[in-house]
């Protein structure tokens, strides 16, 4: 329910959002910016208005269209009446009926015609040698099945002048191309139960279809894509979890997207509308999401097989890598959607250039960071679960990050350590050692040692050594350093076979043991540094 009520806001601020950005002020103005836009915008920029006297600007062809699409953008049926010809209507039409004409008309022309007005005369006269006669003047033509049905305006009388209507001919097929041309069921019964009213320039029906098209599709999807989520929480599939989410999240809303622009697309609603859609920042945004969701668990996919055959290195490059994957994504995403507006995606490029100047200068510390990255993965000094020495920090490597390297320290506490100044750190990578290093260093008393003693101890603790099995052959040295402050001096140094620091630990304190254990045994002491009182009884 909470996906739902997320994808329906996003929806909303979409809607809200391409209409305030997209939208024209008004029908009349959108026909004349699509004039602008065409190979006849100089015509329509040259050409002056005729200066019209009849109220209703019906004195010229195109002053008449302009009124009657203006009137009924206006939702002024009555005034827009005033611009059909009901006259000698034929049997069964009747001109008290005239507004629900020109509202016919108007569903007619906005789901058919592509009104050019800078292409229609704007005299009184009319257009000349256009084959017709001087009164009739034609406006479009629309298509039904294999005909073309005209549509004109007429030149009629008024108050001793004449202006220009739409011809009763015109009118008088209305109906029926209505009936053909117009609305469907679906729609129909929209129009007949929203009230009027526009909201951007889209009739509210429009809009209370296209969210009702929204709604029906996440009733049709959720139970389809909960259905599909159970199905893969049943099996025994390693990343269930995450590919259930992506079906009960992105590709829940992408799907949805999809449905309602397929309905859309066989519907009735007025190219406006279409246009809103067709913006595409819906659909880009499931793309968007659902690419994401899919490279997230493809990289986690890839890390348990990498880690299971052993190359943690590899592996702790997965996340930096996938990340900078999902970014060039995005912006490729965003930019064949400008692309797919209108924008020129080479020009932003080349401003993004200019401007990446600017934003390098602004972000030099993280781009610093990101070539420390490249480094430590090149160099690899350390890895994902090394133990190191940073200076005065010891830890183990838990990630190694596009701007960080992340360490757990001995006290279980997580820091967090830019990259560029890790690289420039004396970096002790304790976990590199293939051996580690076994060193004692002994005191015997002076009072209580002969030399015949202390042969026999530095030989038993050489045998000793030579005898335990994680001590190392080479080097393994025990040897009497000589005639110390305090003592008579034996040095013991040998290597632990192991990278493993509590085995170490274990060997070591065993060692320690046997020691003291041999110099007991041959009647000796070991005494301290620096002397200390000892109590003789």
């Amino acid at each position: 329910m909470r996906l739902f009520v997320c994808s329906l806001s996003l929806v909303v601020s979409f809607f809200v959002g391409t209409a305030w950005s997209a939208a024209p002020n008004s029908l009349v103005g959108a026909l004349n910016d699509a004039a602008a836009d065409t190979g006849q915008s100089q015509f329509v920029r040259s050409v002056e208005h005729y200066e019209y006297k009849d109220s209703l600007q019906r004195d010229t062809p195109r002053g008449s269209v302009e009124g009657f699409m203006a009137a009924v953008y206006e939702q002024d049926y009555e005034k827009a009446a005033e611009y059909l010809d009901l006259r000698y209507l034929p049997e069964g039409m009747s001109a008290k009926r005239g507004a629900e004409y020109a509202k016919q008309l108007q569903v007619i022309i906005e789901r058919n015609l592509w009104l050019d007005l800078g292409q229609l005369n704007d005299t009184p006269q009319g257009l000349d040698n256009d084959q017709l006669p001087a009164y009739r003047d034609l406006f479009g033509r629309v298509r039904l099945q294999s005909d073309q049905i005209a549509l004109y305006l007429q030149r009629v009388p008024n108050n001793g002048s004449s202006i220009w209507k739409v011809s009763n001919a015109t009118v008088a097929k209305v109906p029926q191309l209505y009936e053909n041309l117009g609305y469907g069921p679906v729609a129909e019964w929209f129009v007949n139960h929203v009230p009027e009213g526009r909201w951007f320039n889209v009739n509210l029906w429009e809009w209370t279809l296209l969210l009702a098209y929204l709604i029906t599709a996440f009733v049709v999807m959720v139970p389809v894509t909960w259905i599909i989520k159970q199905l893969i929480l049943l099996t025994q599939y390693e990343l269930k979890e995450e590919l259930a989410y992506i079906v009960a999240g992105p590709l829940r809303l992408l799907a949805a997207v999809l449905l309602v622009r397929a309905w859309v697309a066989h519907s009735s609603i007025s190219p406006a509308a279409i246009e809103m859609i067709d913006t595409g920042f819906l659909l880009v945004s499931a793309i968007i999401w659902f690419g994401w969701s899919a490279m997230g668990i493809f990289q986690q996919g890839l890390k348990k097989r990498w880690k299971a055959q052993g190359k943690d290195q590899a592996a702790s490059l997965l996340r930096p890598l996938t990340n900078f994957l999902r970014v060039i994504f995005v912006i490729m995403a965003v930019l064949l959607w400008l692309e797919h507006l209108g924008f020129n995606a080479s020009a932003i490029i080349a401003g993004m250039g200019i401007g990446g100047i600017a934003i390098a200068l602004a972000s030099k510390q993280s781009i610093e960071n990101f070539i420390g990255t490249i480094t430590l993965y090149s160099a690899a000094p350390i890895k994902v679960g090394n133990l190191c020495k940073f200076g005065s920090i010891s830890g183990t490597v838990e990630e190694i990050g596009l701007r960080c390297t992340q360490i757990r320290t001995l006290d279980r506490t997580l820091i967090h350590v830019p990259n560029a100044k890790l690289v420039e750190m004396e970096i002790e990578n304790i976990s590199q050692r293939e051996k580690i290093r076994f060193k004692a260093d002994i005191r015997l008393d002076y009072a209580v040692t002969t030399s015949e003693q202390l042969k026999a101890i530095v030989a038993e603790i050489k045998a000793m050594l030579e005898e335990h099995e994680l001590v190392l052959k080479e080097p393994l040295r025990v040897t009497f350093k000589g005639f110390g402050l305090h003592g008579l001096q034996v040095n013991v140094l040998a290597y632990i076979g192991t990278k493993s620091f509590p085995t170490f630990q274990l060997a070591s304190e065993e060692l320690h043991l046997k020691i003291m254990d041999i110099v007991v045994k041959n009647g000796s002491r070991i005494v301290p540094v620096a002397p200390v009182a000892l109590n003789n009884g």
